[in-house]
């Protein structure tokens, strides 16, 4: 029983704030990634081209930029971690959501049921 509650902790904790700020941050890492492999593309032409640049050797620049796009790569990977376990709870939300649904569904029916054959009932009494 105690997984099951932690579970439903977990559960209870992610809100559509949360997810929202998931899923907005996504465009802006991607965008950063896309800049630094523009920004590598342009120094390897300007390697290509023998361009000096802005003093520094190729090599660290070449390191520097290396290590950028490790990080973006990184920090990607987390977010889409973030993002597929977001998804899981969201989806295992659901599940449990539409459980409670057709319980309740269930019950409306077996209420309307019950309504209405008292009313036939009472009308029969009645007469």
């Amino acid at each position: 029983m105690s997984w099951l509650k932690s579970g439903k902790k977990r559960l209870m904790a992610i809100d559509p704030a949360t997810v929202s700020t998931v899923l907005s941050v996504l465009p802006t890492i991607f965008e950063q990634a896309n800049k630094t492999i523009e920004k590598y593309k342009a120094s390897r032409r300007k390697e290509a081209g023998g361009d000096a640049g802005s003093g520094t050797t190729p090599e660290a620049r070449l390191a520097e930029l290396e290590t950028t796009v490790m990080q973006q790569a990184q920090s990607l990977k987390l977010l889409a971690e973030q993002h597929a376990e977001t998804i899981a709870a969201i989806q295992a939300e659901s599940r449990q959501l539409r459980k409670h649904l057709k319980i309740a569904v269930g019950l409306a029916i077996g209420a309307g049921v019950l309504a209405a054959s008292s009313l036939i009932v009472v009308f029969n009494l009645l007469r």
